[in-house]
């Protein structure tokens, strides 16, 4: 350990994971000699979204004054962070920080670490089935063979070859790369769009294309674009007036990168042929079945568990933990999340 810090005192604050333990990251943890973990999941986990709430049971509990925050779906805004005067990073479980005020963090120099790389085959998975069950129509033919309805190939029609249309990918970051990838073989054609992706010689089998252009030319959209007020609402109502007759719309990142009003609009009007969605804009999963999509035969919803098997959640919990071990032992975690504006 750098700077003789053998002997510093270091408290560490969970503030809420849906793990059975976190023996994993306090034997991380430990290695930094003296460690006070304060774990406030029991109460966080009964106020998730209730910044004032946290706080005070930061106050509380002494907790306010940590070197290091790790959080999974707490919201940390502007007021816990503005008393964090100890703190040195926030860890997130996960990939996106939307819950994190990452401007008021930055402006307190507090640094922000996520997973960048966290579950990018289970989600990339997930979206090409998604993709390949809508396209197939395979949950609608399930759903007619199961309720002993007249078959007839009209209530299908139509489908089309794979291997003919145009896939979509909105925003080309880590996991969308993983579906073309993997998509690749299928020997379609992959449009993205993303203005902040700069590496295009390397995906030279990839269109790049305008927003417009995605819109006007994909058979299928796949969202993969983090939440946050560039990206709020993409999808809406003006935007699917742009989208291809019978496109599908698949979302494997935020509920509310999509009006849900005008995607349940652009269902039942035919204008989208089906949508594949991992996320819906709930707060909470057990609210999904809420939604007046869940009414819709041509509809695959799933309790936002992409990202989910056991292999990616071992790998968030210990590279979490290595992200606060190493910004507080070196100075630097293993990855830092640049300024957002939130």
């Amino acid at each position: 350990m750098k700077n003789n810090d053998t002997y510093k005192k270091y408290k560490i604050v969970f503030t809420d994971y849906y793990f059975q333990d976190i023996n994993k990251e306090i034997k991380i943890l430990n290695k930094l000699g003296n460690v006070e973990i304060i774990d406030c999941n029991d109460f966080v986990s009964e106020e998730i979204g209730n910044e004032e709430k946290i706080l005070n049971y930061l106050k509380r509990t002494k907790a306010i004054n940590a070197n290091a925050l790790i959080v999974n779906h707490a919201i940390i805004g502007k007021k816990i962070i503005s008393q964090l005067k100890n703190c040195k990073i926030i860890a997130r479980y996960g990939v996106g920080v939307d819950n994190i005020d990452s401007k008021a963090a930055c402006d307190a120099g507090i640094v922000i670490s996520n997973v960048p790389d966290y579950c990018m085959e289970e989600v990339s998975d997930n979206a090409i089935a998604f993709i390949l069950g809508c396209q197939r129509k395979i949950f609608q033919l399930n759903h007619i063979l199961k309720s002993n309805s007249q078959w007839s190939y009209e209530k299908i029609k139509p489908i089309r070859r794979l291997s003919k249309l145009n896939i979509g990918l909105l925003s080309f970051g880590n996991i969308a790369r993983r579906v073309a990838e993997k998509l690749r073989g299928f020997n379609l054609n992959i449009i993205t769009y993303d203005p902040y992706f700069s590496n295009k010689e390397k995906y030279n089998w990839v269109r790049f294309v305008t927003l417009n252009e995605l819109l006007n030319n994909s058979d299928v959209i796949s969202i993969h674009t983090p939440l946050n007020k560039e990206t709020y609402h993409l999808i809406n109502k003006d935007s699917i007036k742009k989208m291809k007759d019978g496109v599908f719309v698949i979302n494997t990142s935020r509920g509310g990168l999509i009006d849900e009003i005008a995607l349940f609009d652009g269902l039942k009007s035919a204008k989208i042929a089906g949508a594949g969605l991992d996320v819906l804009e709930y707060n909470d999963e057990i609210d999904y079945p809420k939604s007046p999509l869940t009414k819709l035969d041509n509809v695959i919803i799933t309790p936002h568990t992409s990202w989910y098997s056991e292999d990616a959640v071992y790998e968030l919990q210990i590279k979490t933990a290595e992200n606060v071990y190493k910004m507080l032992s070196e100075g630097k975690p293993l990855y830092e999340v640049k300024k957002q504006e939130n």
